[in-house]
Formats: C-alpha cells, sequence, structure tokens
C-alpha cells in the first residue's frame, strides 16, 4: 500500500506579496536599463565582455588567460594594482596580459600602460567620463573612429582588449610625434605637449610603483 501524499502547504501571503515586488522591480531596471541610452550602452558593453569571456579567439579576449600564463613579474604587479584599487585579482590578470601583449605590439613600455589605466578608469572597463571618453584608457570614440574599424567599430570602445589597443595606438603616435613620454602624455589627456598639468608626473610615479613591485621592490 503507497503511502497517502502529504499536502503542500499553500505560500504564505506574505512570501507571495515579496516574490512578486521582487519580480517587479526587477523588471523595472531591466527596462530603466534598455530605455535610455546611456543604460544600453553599458549593457551593451557588459554583453561583449560576456561574449568575449566565451569567444574561441583568446587573442581577441582579456578573460580567457589562466593565471599561470604570467610570468612572476605579471603576477607581482597583477596583485600590486587588485590591492590599490580593490578590484578582483583575477580580473586585473587578464588586463596585465593585454596589456604587455599590446605594449609588445605598439613598442611600448607595459608598465606606461598599466599607470594610464590606473590614473584614468582606476582598472574598470565600463568607465565613462562626462565628455564621452570611454574604457580602461578612457578613449574617445568617436574622435578616434577610424582607430576602432578593425575591432569592428566605435562600439567596441567598451572592449577592454581594443579599447587597450586603441589606447596604445594613441599613445605610440604621441611619443613618435612629441618624442618624450611627458609630452606624450600630456597631448594623450588633452592639454597639448607642452601644457601645464600633473599628468605626466602622476603616470610615471605609478608606473615606477608598478614596474618595483613588479621585481618584488616596494617604492616609499
Amino acid at each position: 500500500m503507497s503511502p497517502t501524499p502529504r499536502p503542500v502547504a499553500p505560500l504564505p501571503q506574505e512570501m507571495i506579496q515579496r516574490r512578486v515586488l521582487a519580480v517587479v522591480v526587477a523588471l523595472l531596471l531591466m527596462f530603466s536599463t534598455v530605455l535610455t541610452a546611456p543604460g544600453r550602452e553599458r549593457l551593451l558593453g557588459w554583453s561583449q565582455i560576456v561574449v568575449q569571456a566565451f569567444s574561441a579567439e583568446p587573442a581577441r579576449s582579456v578573460f580567457q588567460s589562466r593565471a599561470n600564463d604570467l610570468t612572476p613579474q605579471q603576477g607581482r604587479a597583477a596583485r600590486w594594482i587588485a590591492r590599490r584599487h580593490r578590484v578582483s585579482v583575477v580580473a586585473v590578470e587578464q588586463i596585465v596580459l593585454a596589456a604587455y601583449a599590446s605594449a609588445a605590439s605598439h613598442r611600448l613600455d607595459p608598465y606606461l600602460l598599466l599607470a594610464v589605466i590606473s590614473v584614468e578608469s582606476s582598472f574598470n572597463p565600463l568607465a565613462e567620463s562626462k565628455v564621452g571618453a570611454k574604457g580602461l584608457m578612457q578613449v574617445m570614440p568617436e574622435v578616434h573612429r577610424e582607430r576602432f574599424q578593425r575591432h569592428g567599430g566605435t562600439d567596441a570602445a567598451l572592449n577592454p582588449w581594443a579599447n587597450i589597443d586603441v589606447g596604445a595606438g594613441i599613445l605610440r603616435e604621441y611619443l613618435d610625434r612629441f618624442k618624450t613620454i611627458e609630452a606624450a602624455l600630456s597631448a594623450y589627456v588633452g592639454m597639448g605637449p607642452s601644457g601645464q598639468t600633473q599628468y605626466p608626473s602622476k603616470v610615471l610615479r605609478i608606473r615606477d610603483q608598478l614596474h618595483a613591485a613588479a621585481q618584488g621592490r616596494v617604492l616609499a
């Protein structure tokens, strides 16, 4: 003789109300994101990151490499950055690898690129400024539209790999044109090669700290 099934107790009215409220709030958040331009851009940025994470092309993604792909120096630099900016060391490791790759491609110091990212966005790949600069290196997509063509257009401005690559290309051009790192950094921040700004010294100080951390040293 099979046991008589126990009746399922109905959900309390309060629990039902809470679940309905949670669904309504989730729908409101979703529609508020989709129906506003900034929301759509942020949603696009996150979706690009997710696509990159599952891409079959590891060279095009900063979210596929494993931590053991880093050299000891790169690993130490990543941990220093993660502590400084209070961000995930796993995500930073991928950004460090991408910065090294772009630095090699554009004949740049990788610690210089990482220092620019530190100052510009604090390693937030979805950072956006009031004037329209976007991503890790705060690149202006419309100003540098041609540079984004190889990455599929300006919609890739929030793609970490594309943003680093375009930013590195801009910095390389300024170095070739103005010859010194200080002048190139002044031009990068929009002050012109002879502009009066503390930006170059700030970037170079962080570059030196990063380089020291990568070597296992600590600068005051």
